[in-house]
């Protein structure tokens, strides 16, 4: 995932504040650890798997160069063509309310449009008059496993996602300059 392919492959409206996003809410670390949440091998900057696939394991280790690699491609490889595809309009959305989305799919999956679970930001998203509503939709999206939880059923509000999501809305609303 390198930023000079990104500028190959996505859209020419897509500006790349979605790393600023990712990486604020993800932090890096280069060695793999276990997300309790998530129930997964991780590593750099919120990557389950290698570029070529093959799935994080314990033991891993990467360079923060490779981190952004990694987020890179698979925003560029998965994200963004998914979502071409999948979010009606999408092209009509500008840099910011792009990326905002870009940060959220990266952290909920790239394919929650139209997914179980998703109803909320989906009907917001689905035609440009409820745009209006998908800052709060997003909001909507804070909780994750509970570590503490052995079946991994309850779902607890996590502080990080709060931001993450407060953040994702005010890009959203924000105007492009």
């Amino acid at each position: 995932v390198s930023q000079s392919r990104y500028h190959e492959s996505a859209p020419k409206s897509t500006s790349s504040n979605w790393r600023q996003l990712i990486g604020t809410a993800e932090g890096i670390r280069t060695n793999a650890y276990w997300d309790s949440c998530g129930r997964v091998w991780t590593i750099g900057k919120g990557s389950t798997t290698h570029p070529d696939g093959t799935p994080v394991k314990k033991g891993d280790v990467i360079s923060p160069k490779q981190a952004d690699q990694y987020m890179e491609h698979f925003v560029t490889s998965r994200v963004i063509p998914t979502y071409e595809k999948k979010i009606p309009n999408w092209s009509k959305m500008n840099p910011n309310q792009q990326n905002a989305l870009i940060s959220f799919g990266y952290n909920v999956g790239e394919n929650f449009y139209g997914a179980p679970g998703f109803e909320t930001i989906t009907r917001a998203l689905s035609s440009e008059q409820n745009w209006g509503d998908v800052p709060g939709a997003l909001a909507l999206y804070n909780k994750a496993k509970d570590p503490e939880d052995p079946s991994g059923k309850r779902k607890v509000v996590l502080p990080g996602l709060v931001t993450r999501r407060k953040n994702e809305g005010t890009v959203w609303s924000s105007p492009v300059n």
